[in-house]
């Protein structure tokens, strides 16, 4: 069974993507598993590990670490928003009669999408041309097909 995946975000066209897969390419998903990745968002905040505070001629440092709370927290949003995503596009597949499996990753999406492919044995990527942009790097290298939708 060969299986496509389109990978999604929480822009509009991700959307219009997965709709355009729907319609456009029904016959493939008929005899396919279809399936749906949204990527979360790295934590970007990395705290310093001292302040510094200039009093008159001497400085004065103040040692802290990470704040592992903080950064539980967003991990726990982006988490949250990028099921929110897949629930969202799972529903959209339900209305044209598709079942989905759905999943998420942290990390760098180079190397996400690549290990996608080689451990789900993906056959056809579909991804919006804006997509196409950021990852033109990263998919001339897969051993798939690829689907850009303008």
């Amino acid at each position: 069974m060969k299986k496509v995946m389109v990978i999604i975000d929480e822009s509009n066209s991700s959307y219009d993507l997965l709709v355009w897969v729907l319609t456009n390419l029904k016959d493939v998903i008929d005899s396919s598993k279809v399936v749906i990745f949204a990527k979360q968002p790295q934590n970007s905040f990395t705290p310093p590990t001292a302040l510094s505070s200039s009093v008159g001629f001497a400085q004065i440092f103040y040692p802290f670490s990470a704040n592992a709370e903080l950064m539980r927290l967003a991990q726990e949003k982006n988490t949250k928003i990028a099921l929110g995503i897949l629930e969202k596009a799972k529903k959209l597949c339900g209305n044209y009669g598709v079942k989905a499996e759905t999943f998420t990753d942290v990390g760098d999406v180079k190397d996400i999408i690549h290990k996608i492919i080689q451990e789900r044995k993906i056959n056809l990527i579909a991804i919006s041309d804006q997509q196409n942009r950021n990852l033109k790097k990263c998919l001339p290298t897969t051993e798939c097909s690829l689907v850009v939708v303008k």
